[in-house]
């Protein structure tokens, strides 16, 4: 199970820290069996044989795309994993490109509201008082009243 990020209050409006990809996904696969690593590019199965613990972290991934949150965005990430900065209000959402985090629009991306921890996460901020309503987009407000639904059955 994964430990839940320690999170500190999140500040209305207020710019994102600097956006670091430096040491994430350190391989980029670039077609007809070449990858591009630290500015030069290789035949993939000999840079895996040189160096097997590049590519360990993405085959552990099973290549799947992972959504996440917190305030700072992972060491390690692929391309296609969703980030949610909590950090800020509203919170932002970002998708890993391969090289770099970029913004997505909340409202035309949905995979990161099928993150349970997530929405736990705002269900406690707004039970302490820290989330008003008002900033969480329709879709996360839809998401929490099903969660809080499905619990009252349990």
């Amino acid at each position: 199970m994964e430990q839940k990020p320690n999170i500190e209050p999140a500040k209305k409006d207020a710019t994102p820290k600097e956006i670091i990809t430096e040491g994430v996904t350190p391989i980029h696969d670039i077609g007809d069996g070449y990858v591009e690593y630290n500015k030069g590019l290789y035949k993939r199965d000999a840079l895996k044989e040189l160096r097997p613990d590049l590519f360990s972290a993405k085959a552990s991934l099973n290549g799947q795309s992972k959504t996440g949150y917190g305030t700072l965005f992972p060491k390690m990430a692929i391309k296609g994993d969703i980030f949610v900065r909590v950090d800020v209000l509203p919170n932002r959402v970002f998708k890993f490109d391969g090289k770099k985090w970029l913004e997505q629009n909340k409202t035309m991306s949905l995979s990161y509201l099928y993150n349970k921890d997530y929405i736990e996460f705002l269900v406690e901020r707004i039970s302490l008082g820290e989330y008003d309503l008002d900033v969480l987009s329709d879709n996360e407000k839809a998401e929490i009243e099903a969660y809080l639904k499905g619990n009252q059955n349990t």
